[in-house]
């Protein structure tokens, strides 16, 4: 229980490290700062090879759904001077520390696919939404809402099901 209370924790300092670095246009010192909550979890948990495979999959699937996100203009991600439409390297640097969420503070949702398909229906949207309020994403439609509700109910489960192999 103490394990997950601090993983939840890094999460939550790194995710507000991220966001509020690409909001205040410090998007490298807030990406530095994530990745050593990220390090420093890694460390605590002795993470091995299949977690690592697990961080993989989650930033190739984060890299790719913000990627056509952004190309579809469904979000537009604060990040001065890097290449469109290429997912800014913050939002990666994101999915990578709710990776390290999957097999610890959320892992009450393995095996639970329904609550997962909910969780993230629920959760992913109002991810974007803070992000927006803290600065630093604009979501440019009400559908755009929709399509993240619809999409991460399923990227949830999915995560989730990779994380079982961990």
């Amino acid at each position: 229980m103490k394990a997950n209370i601090i993983n939840f924790s890094l999460f939550q300092i790194g995710w507000f490290a991220a966001i509020l670095g690409a909001a205040h246009g410090y998007v490298y010192p807030g990406i530095f700062s994530a990745l050593i909550i990220l390090i420093i979890h890694i460390k605590l948990t002795k993470a091995d090879r299949p977690e690592f495979k697990l961080y993989a999959f989650t930033a190739v699937i984060g890299f790719i759904f913000d990627g056509l996100m952004q190309f579809f203009n469904f979000i537009i991600y604060f990040n001065p001077g890097w290449p469109f439409p290429l997912t800014p390297l913050w939002i990666i640097v994101m999915w990578l520390l709710f990776a390290m969420t999957l097999n610890h503070s959320l892992s009450w949702l393995k095996r639970r696919y329904v609550l997962s398909f909910l969780f993230g229906a629920l959760g992913g949207p109002l991810a974007y939404v803070a992000g927006e309020k803290l600065g630093a994403v604009e979501i440019t439609s009400d559908l755009t809402l929709v399509i993240l509700a619809i999409s991460w109910a399923m990227i949830t489960p999915l995560l989730m099901k990779y994380s079982e192999r961990t």
